[in-house]
């Protein structure tokens, strides 16, 4: 009886730790998911910086909207990469300050919350600066990029295309714009 009770208690915990491994695996969630692909149509707007969270898993900022395609007077939430990712595409926590105006190129949220992912942000007079380096490939691939206005990432060179899908990786490398590896070659060579 000892054994069977042992047995049934093993097995619990066994359960339990499989459920928690479980949830932690699938607790992330796809940006594309929740905002969109990342060639569909993003919004603009203004605000000003009310609350900021560097940190993980997602860097987020509280804004209230003073322009664009929200209301003003809103309160909407930027979320975006993790510290690390944020950081590789070129922006810095000494960059944002509660109190600072922002504009945003983004996705809404497609579960109406009032959270955005941001495309592009700009804040108070600096550039308008990429927070997808992907995005950036697939505008570079359409024409469109350079018509933006928009600073690409900080790591757009060198990086291999294949997420931003076969066709854009395609028109990349007839455009010229992919190194004998296969990874993008920006800012465009010289003719």
């Amino acid at each position: 009886m000892y054994q069977y009770k042992t047995f049934k208690m093993f097995m619990a915990l066994l359960v339990t730790i499989a459920m928690l491994f479980t949830t932690t695996l699938f607790a992330h969630h796809s940006s594309q998911a929740q905002f969109g692909e990342f060639g569909s149509n993003t919004k603009n707007f203004e605000g000003k910086i009310v609350n900021i969270k560097w940190g993980n898993p997602h860097i987020t900022m509280d804004i209230e909207i003073t322009g664009g395609d929200i209301p003003a007077g809103e309160k909407w939430r930027l979320l975006s990469h993790p510290t690390g990712v944020q950081e590789a595409y070129g922006f810095s926590k000494d960059e944002f300050a509660v109190g600072d105006t922002i504009k945003i190129i983004g996705w809404l949220g497609l579960r109406n919350q009032p959270v955005f992912w941001p495309r592009a942000i700009q804040v108070n007079d600096g550039p308008l600066k990429s927070n997808l380096r992907f995005t950036d490939m697939i505008d570079i691939a359409a024409g469109t990029f350079e018509a933006m206005g928009i600073q690409p990432s900080a790591n757009l060179n060198g990086s291999p295309p294949t997420r931003a899908g076969t066709e854009v990786t395609a028109k990349l490398a007839e455009m010229g714009l992919l190194d004998a590896d296969g990874n993008v070659i920006w800012p465009p060579p010289a003719n």
